[in-house]
């Protein structure tokens, strides 16, 4: 339900729809008491049922409400209203990156770390908080219209000191770090490896990694690394092209330790390029001086190479390099020995005591290492063909077939199958009862959303029958204690258990939804009605001490009205009107207080002036109508003679009688 012209917390007034997510609507809002523009995130109703997305969802305010910095869209308030919980954000007028990267493909090596820079500050500030973000990607990075670039989006978020660690797969597929695929853990340098996928990204129009096939792109994230954007996109410079590798290196260990650290060598990069040193591959990074590196050998420097191990490792040409350090061969040292066999004539060359001295910066090493590693995955896969025609193992039963089930709860049957269809999956179907998802929409499926499974492993989607409507038992007369006991024991939620007036035994049930014998549906919360005791009994007695008894109990009295009665003495309380029936504890009565009998016996007013004589007629309820030619101002003076109703009459208050000086 659209909550559009609607004012949530008496506070909110809903403007329109901005965006629909997986767990939330997202509408652009007035805070009437502030008189700004806001973000307003109302969980769907049919999640906000269930303790666990409530949960996410005030973590994801409490965590994001925690950081306050310019380039973070900042969280002003949340609570529940109505039914609705929601949460109050910044409102950022603008694009998203990735509409502005839709528009635009490519921008400039420059132009990307500039926005880059701005992306870090504010993930900077979270991780220095103690956040991580886990969810980071261009459409969570706000592009204002008038104001600094903002990351926002902590629907994800974690505390850091937690370790994160989790069986279900987080985040999105296109920029989850390796770590979080294999280990299912993540830490700072996990948010660190999605920048670097979006900087690739920036660079180069396209992200690293294609394909719609999850398992295919996880087995890239884990196995094969991003390469280096100069590759896809001719003119990127070396210097951008060694920041990229370092921020998205395989081995979180080979990372950036936070979004800090990234971000002091962005700025650095930054500021070479618009020196014009963009083609340089080194920094000189205090971090990093006492690092010392093994320096690349080229293929001639190592004498001949065998034509087939050069064509396993993808290592032929002149100017292919082999790394040396920590070679399989045992080199692990500066004057280490490598056997390179496999030439025609069976010869062997010697390599020996390089004393190999440069220092290197750790992004260069870094490179180095994707190079070597590379060409022994390369070698290692080329092996596997050979031996085992038709190798489908990584993509079938092995890690490749590894995928994260989707959440299809409230789908239908056909969109369900349908989904599940591309994971090739041994699907059956069963129904059962459900009191949060209507009938005939998928309520779970086995395994659950989220977690990995391999392709053609066997899926169950569960369908709503609906919720199973039953009896409520007979709880009159109980505790409310027992009563809840009574209501779980046959699968029912105990509601509220609010304090009414009522005759029956104080501390009892004496009402609950259902108590007509109408079937609930099984699962919901019955709402129970305890008696507060009886109200006290006030007609008959005077004004002062009803108030005193009412208010002893509890009862508010919100106003007096007088009336007229032939049977209540003058002063007396005539009914009591309840504002609502039966009446809360602590709620409010109105008073009905007898001002005497409905009828009078007319005095003798002939002779009196005609202003007392009206006065006094007033006085006794009845209408009076002065019939003369003197001014008013004279009416003090001039005196009664005729009456239109004899004295002695009885008449009914509110009568109309006639008096005249003539």
């Amino acid at each position: 339900m659209s909550l559009v012209h609607q004012l949530l917390a008496d506070r909110y007034r809903i403007d329109s729809a901005i965006a629909h997510g997986g767990m939330a609507d997202v509408y652009l809002a007035t805070d009437e008491r502030l008189d700004r523009k806001v973000a307003v995130k109302v969980i769907y109703p049919h999640l906000a049922k269930d303790p666990r997305f409530t949960e996410k969802f005030i973590r994801e305010a409490k965590t994001a409400a925690k950081l306050n910095h310019p380039n973070l869209v900042n969280v002003f308030d949340q609570g529940t209203a109505n039914g609705h919980t929601y949460m109050v954000m910044e409102y950022v007028p603008g694009i998203t990156l990735r509409d502005a990267m839709d528009a635009n493909k490519q921008i400039s090596a420059a132009n990307a770390l500039h926005l880059l820079i701005q992306v870090l500050q504010g993930l900077a500030a979270a991780h220095k908080a103690g956040i991580l973000h886990r969810d980071l990607k261009p459409e969570n990075i706000f592009l204002s219209d008038d104001g600094p670039i903002k990351l926002g989006d902590f629907g994800l978020a974690r505390e850091a000191s937690a370790h994160t660690s989790t069986g279900t797969l987080m985040g999105t597929i296109a920029y989850i770090a390796p770590e979080l695929l294999t280990r299912g853990q993540a830490d700072a340098r996990s948010d660190v490896y999605s920048i670097g996928i979006i900087l690739f990204e920036l660079l180069t129009g396209r992200q690293p990694f294609g394909g719609t096939d999850i398992a295919h792109i996880a087995h890239q994230h884990t196995a094969v690394g991003v390469p280096a954007p100069s590759t896809v996109l001719a003119g990127i410079p070396p210097l951008v092209d060694e920041l990229t590798l370092w921020a998205t290196a395989m081995n979180p260990q080979q990372r950036p330790a936070n979004a800090q650290v990234l971000l002091d060598v962005v700025k650095r990069v930054y500021g070479e390029l618009k020196a014009g040193n963009g083609a340089t591959t080194r920094l000189d990074l205090p971090e990093f001086s006492g690092h010392k590196a093994t320096r690349v050998i080229s293929v001639d420097e190592t004498a001949v190479i065998g034509d087939s191990f050069a064509a396993a490792t993808g290592m032929a040409g002149s100017d292919a390099t082999v790394n040396l350090a920590g070679a399989a061969a045992g080199a692990a040292a500066s004057d280490a020995t490598v056997n390179l066999a496999g030439v025609a004539s069976g010869a062997t060359t010697v390599i020996g005591d390089l004393n190999i001295e440069e220092q290197l910066h750790p992004l260069e090493v870094l490179s180095m290492r994707r190079r070597k590693r590379g060409k022994w995955i390369a070698l290692t896969m080329a092996t596997s063909v050979l031996l085992a025609s038709g190798a489908g193992w990584w993509f079938s039963a092995g890690p490749g077939g590894l995928s994260a089930l989707p959440d299809l709860t409230s789908s239908t049957l056909s969109n369900a199958q349908q989904v599940l269809s591309q994971y090739s999956g041994d699907v059956s179907i069963q129904k059962e009862y459900s009191s949060t998802v209507s009938s005939g929409l998928v309520t779970h499926t086995d395994p659950a959303s989220g977690t990995s499974f391999w392709k053609g492993s066997h899926i169950t989607i569960f369908i709503s029958k609906g919720a199973q409507m039953v009896v409520v038992p007979n709880l009159r007369g109980m505790s409310p204690a027992l009563a809840k006991t009574k209501l779980a024991e046959v699968g029912f939620n105990a509601g509220s258990a609010d304090n009414y007036y009522s005759s029956a035994p104080k501390g009892t049930v004496f009402d609950y939804l259902g108590s007509d014998g109408t079937k609930i549906g099984l699962g919901s919360s019955i709402p129970l009605m305890v008696s507060a005791g009886s109200l006290p009994s006030v007609v008959g007695q005077q004004q002062t001490d009803a108030l005193k008894a009412l208010q002893a109990a509890g009862v508010k009295v919100s106003s007096v009205a007088m009336s007229y009665s032939d049977t209540v003495a003058t002063g007396a309380v005539i009914a009591v009107q309840l504002a609502s029936d039966p009446l809360p504890q602590g709620g409010s009565v109105t008073l009905s207080v007898s001002q005497g009998p409905t009828t009078v016996v007319l005095p003798n007013f002939k002779g009196e002036t005609l202003a007392a004589a009206q006065l006094a007629l007033k006085s006794l309820g009845l209408n009076v109508t002065v019939n003369t030619d003197q001014l008013q101002s004279a009416w003090g003076v001039v005196k009664v003679k005729s009456m239109s109703i004899a004295a002695g009459t009885v008449v009914k208050r509110g009568t109309q009688i006639i008096i005249s000086n003539k």
